[in-house]
């Protein structure tokens, strides 16, 4: 397969164009596709590597062709009409840093040395010949890209996740080594509700279920639920509690950020000691939050693999096809799910056997240091 047209790059900016929102509030549409479309079962490392170095060029010979080394085309991309250029170039340059080694990890013997040789490489043949997948890939990464280059054009006006302010005070798990991955529920505790025809409390249900695979993920609860919903002081044992603030309202513009910061973290004491990890609602932030985290001795916390499974459009199917699309592409990471989400419990059993079976690593929360 020869890369990625330039018709082909035309098309996905008229596309973008043509059924992208020009609002902030959030892409209308996201990046979803069936895994099941890969020609091969992803049952060992070396079928990892393989799908992996193939999301990986699909994305990269997009991300190469598409035009956005002006203000007008990062507009006219992304729908946005105050952007800021500058960090679209910088996510841009990271980006293609970040995928070159990546396509290095996922394919050793390929002699790639840079962006030129990387963005070159064929697709096997008998990738380039499965059709369906490879539309499906596309179609994944054309939307993909959009959601990053909008987050990286609202940056810093909007802080959402796409980059850091502060390296020294925060994460989002680029840090990682390659194919270790944490996972990580906001929005909890949950409240009881019926499956099945039985009352359940899906926090329960999800930390019991990481418990008997051996897993430990990191919470993070809002201080009004958990005041309101009072769960039992052991509910969370076996995992790591942090904070997201009171309520879920974006801390980078309300006003008493300091004092729902602070009233979550004597929420959280009974449940388990600090120091805390903090996520902010959205993952929206400002200097001086981020200072405050860390004179109380905290770190924030963000990700680079945003489940999206709030989104009632996905389903169950589409959900867990997006984060392990999005494992291949990354390679490590913090993987963000809601315990008030059903599909976080329904997506786990999946997770866990892909990891099993492919050598990735979930990192034991418990083993994060928040301070050198």
């Amino acid at each position: 397969m020869k890369p990625i047209s330039h018709l082909f790059a035309l098309s996905v900016l008229s596309f973008s164009l043509l059924s992208m929102p020009a609002t902030a509030a959030g892409p209308e549409k996201v990046a979803t596709m069936d895994r099941g479309l890969w020609p091969t079962a992803i049952v060992n490392k070396q079928e990892f590597n393989r799908a992996s170095a193939a999301e990986i060029l699909v994305f990269s010979q997009l991300l190469d062709q598409i035009d956005i080394d002006s203000e007008a085309n990062i507009q006219g991309f992304t729908g946005i009409e105050n952007i800021n250029a500058e960090e679209v170039y910088r996510w841009r340059d990271r980006t293609r840093q970040q995928l070159l080694r990546n396509y290095q990890l996922a394919c050793a013997d390929c002699g790639v040395t840079d962006w030129q040789s990387l963005v070159s490489q064929p697709l096997s043949q008998t990738q380039a010949d499965n059709t369906a997948w490879l539309t499906a890939s596309q179609k994944f990464h054309q939307y993909y890209l959009y959601e990053q280059v909008r987050l990286a054009a609202l940056f810093p006006r909007i802080t959402s996740e796409i980059s850091l302010l502060d390296p020294d005070k925060e994460i989002n798990g680029t840090e990682f080594p390659d194919l270790h991955f944490l996972l990580t529920y906001d929005d909890g505790p949950a409240a009881d509700a019926t499956r099945d025809g039985k009352v359940v409390n899906p926090t329960a249900m999800l930390v019991e279920s990481l418990n008997r695979f051996g897993l430990h993920g990191q919470f993070f609860v809002l201080g009004e639920r958990l005041v309101s919903q009072k769960p039992a002081i052991n509910t969370y044992d076996g995992q790591c509690l942090g904070s997201h603030g009171q309520q879920h309202k974006s801390h980078q513009k309300w006003q008493q950020w300091a004092e729902s910061l602070d009233a979550t973290t004597q929420a959280l004491v009974p449940y388990q000691s600090g120091p805390y990890w903090l996520r902010p609602p959205y993952g929206q932030r400002h200097q001086e939050l981020l200072d405050h985290v860390a004179a109380e001795g905290g770190k924030v916390m963000l990700w680079n693999i945003d489940s999206q499974d709030w989104n009632k459009k996905l389903t169950n199917d589409e959900v867990r096809d997006r984060v392990k699309t999005l494992m291949l592409l990354w390679r490590h990471g913090i993987i963000l799910y809601h315990d008030v989400h059903p599909r976080a419990l329904d997506n786990l059993a999946a997770l866990n056997q892909f990891a099993q079976q492919t050598g990735l690593t979930f990192v034991d929360c418990h083993q994060l240091t928040i301070q050198p």
